[in-house]
């Protein structure tokens, strides 16, 4: 990107490349790009790029790796309803209901709530 467009890759661009990664089941591949942009001087990493991991991790089955993502998301931001939602996910695919309880009190205590969601269309006349 660098080369042909003048551009530097921030955070967004290596978001969407695990994303790709984590789509086509390249978990491991994925991993070592996160991992590998947490070691950077520049912090190009984002929550995002956890998000993407731990969503992968539940489609493929990986807890161990979905816990971790998880756990690293948070790190960065305590607050993202969605992490907490998507690791849930996790534990419930597993049958671990003692974990998803655990994490609803966790939620509870510290005040987050999971939006409701709603749809709507608009029709043209």
């Amino acid at each position: 990107m660098v080369s042909a467009f003048g551009l530097e890759p921030g955070p967004e661009h290596y978001s969407c490349i695990v994303d790709l990664l984590c789509r086509a089941g390249e978990l491991e591949r994925a991993w070592k790009m996160v991992n590998e942009m947490t070691h950077k001087e520049n912090g190009s990493y984002s929550v995002s790029m956890w998000g993407a991991l731990l969503n992968a991790c539940n489609e493929f089955g990986n807890i161990e790796l979905g816990k971790l993502a998880a756990r690293k998301a948070l790190e960065m931001d305590p607050h993202n309803v969605g992490i907490y939602v998507l690791l849930s996910n996790v534990y419930a695919k597993f049958g671990m209901w003692d974990e998803i309880e655990q994490l609803r009190k966790l939620m509870k205590e510290t005040g987050l709530k999971k939006d409701v969601g709603c749809s709507w269309i608009e029709i043209a006349s």
